[in-house]
């Protein structure tokens, strides 16, 4: 995986580091959308 995480936004963060910012991100948009939803729901 570390080729394929060369063209990133960290550029020097490949293979393992790479994986991980991917996964911080995922986990971070789940949490907004989570978030959203109880805003929205609540109105």
């Amino acid at each position: 995986m570390g080729y394929f995480n060369n063209w990133s936004m960290m550029g020097g963060a490949v293979g393992f580091g790479g994986d991980v910012i991917w996964i911080l991100v995922a986990i971070d948009l789940a949490l907004l959308g989570i978030w959203l939803w109880q805003k929205i729901s609540k109105k």
